[in-house]
Formats: structure tokens, C-alpha cells, sequence
């Protein structure tokens, strides 16, 4: 198998994320991981007001620019999967393909039920991680956010070294959630729908509405969409089983779509 695939992570994330991933992947694939600004431990531009989708749009852009042989096909997971799109639909020359696992943003949602029901789960599922930031710091938000149903200390369980990746990344976690940064570009289902790249959308079948509504909706309004569901998996399937998500983009890129 040959040719290039960049890797995006979400929150709280950077490339190191990819890693377990990139090594169950068949020798002879250019696999990258690129660390968008605010995340990872380099210095930050500025305050942090300028965090935002478009920011991470034009960091993707001038790394395939810059070091990559486009079109180049893309993984990227949760908050990434919007700079990912937002690079389809404005530069859709860089991609050969598009692999989105659970997209998590609102935008594209344009059913009422759909919006409700996402609105509410989005309450429950980070309301508690918002407050404990608030409270208690950036940290506490992290440990909330990483945390497994009837288990909250769930990433103490980590390894050391994958557990310092999201501790590292804390800091960005108020310009997401708070408001600090900027808020996303407006991607809605009738702009997918004139995507000329190929989009697959994967998601686990037992995550919850918050990840399982955008998903389900950015697979059925892009044009060149198809929807992937992974039995008994859930919003952090890269981290917990990275070999089965590998084999997901293994298959992904196999099939050419």
C-alpha cells in the first residue's frame, strides 16, 4: 500500500495521539500527524483569541502545502473533522479522501428534532466538563472530559505517556469550551452537499447523540457520503483499540474512497 495520509486529532489531542495508530499501519504508507496551533506544548501566537476552525483550516493548508505531494487523503477525529471540512470545500485539490470519525460540532444539523436532541445530550456531556474548568481548573476539565460511564478516574488508567497527552493539551481546553476562542465557521448540510471529495463518516455504534446526530447527518448531506458504523466502539475508539481504528483507515484506503 503507498501513498500519503495525514492524521488530525480532536480535543484534548495533538499528533502524538496518532501514534499506536500510524504503527498498526501497513509498512509502505506516508502516514503523517500534524499538531494544530494551541495544542501540543508549543508557545501559543497569541492570548488564545484566535483558536478557531478557521485557524486549524489554514494549518492544515500550509502543511500539505508545505510538505506533503497533494492530494493526500485525510483521517481526522472529533473537533478536526470541521478544519477538515472546511479545507473540502475551499481547497478541495489537497484531498484524495476524507475520513471523518465522529464530527462533533452543531452546524451541520438542519432537522429540529436532530438539533434538539443534540443541543441536550451536548448539555449533559460537556455542561459538567464546562463547570469543573471553571471551578476547578483546565485539568479538572480533562479528567472529566476522558472519563468512561461509572468511571471517572478512567485516565489514571492510561499509560504515563498517553495520559501526559491530554494533561499537556489542558490549557486549550477553555478557548473550546468557554468561549475563549473563536466560534466555528458556519458549515451547513447544504454547502456538503456540493463536496466534490469523498467523504466516509465512521462512528461507534454505542456513542452517544452528541457525536452519533453529526455524524449520522454529515454522512447523509455530503455529496460523495457514506456512513460507517463500528460495532460495540465509542467516541474514543483511536485511543482505546488504535489497532481496530487502524484497520478502519486500512479498509478506508483499500476501497479508494
Amino acid at each position: 500500500m503507498t501513498g500519503q495520509v495525514l492524521f488530525l486529532h480532536g480535543a484534548a489531542g495533538d499528533a502524538r495521539i496518532w501514534t499506536p495508530v500510524i504503527d498498526h499501519l501497513p509498512a509502505g504508507l506516508d502516514a503523517r500527524a500534524l499538531t494544530l496551533t494551541y495544542f501540543g506544548t508549543a508557545p501559543w501566537p497569541d492570548d488564545g483569541s484566535g483558536f478557531g476552525t478557521e485557524r486549524h483550516r489554514d494549518d492544515i493548508v500550509a502543511y500539505i502545502e508545505a510538505a506533503m505531494l497533494p492530494p493526500v487523503n485525510v483521517v481526522a477525529w472529533s473537533y478536526s473533522c470541521h478544519p477538515a471540512l472546511l479545507v473540502a470545500l475551499t481547497r478541495p485539490d489537497l484531498f484524495a479522501g476524507v475520513f471523518l470519525y465522529e464530527p462533533a460540532l452543531s452546524t451541520y444539523i438542519d432537522d429540529p428534532a436532530d438539533r434538539d436532541a443534540f443541543i441536550a445530550d451536548l448539555k449533559k456531556a460537556f455542561g459538567p466538563v464546562g463547570r469543573a474548568i471553571e471551578e476547578r481548573g483546565p485539568l479538572a476539565g480533562v479528567r472529566l472530559m476522558m472519563a468512561q460511564p461509572g468511571d471517572l478516574d478512567a485516565i489514571d488508567r492510561l499509560p504515563p505517556d498517553r495520559r501526559a497527552i491530554y494533561e499537556e493539551n489542558a490549557a486549550m481546553m477553555p478557548l473550546m469550551l468557554l468561549g475563549k476562542g473563536q466560534p466555528p465557521a458556519p458549515i451547513t448540510a447544504a454547502l456538503l452537499g456540493g463536496l466534490q471529495v469523498p467523504v466516509t463518516v465512521g462512528m461507534g455504534a454505542r456513542t452517544r447523540p452528541v457525536f452519533a446526530i453529526p455524524s449520522r447527518t454529515v454522512a447523509r448531506a455530503c455529496g460523495q457520503g457514506r456512513l460507517i458504523e463500528v460495532p460495540d466502539a465509542e467516541h474514543m475508539l483511536p485511543e482505546t483499540d488504535p489497532a481496530a481504528f487502524a484497520a478502519l483507515v486500512r479498509d478506508w484506503l483499500a476501497a479508494g474512497e
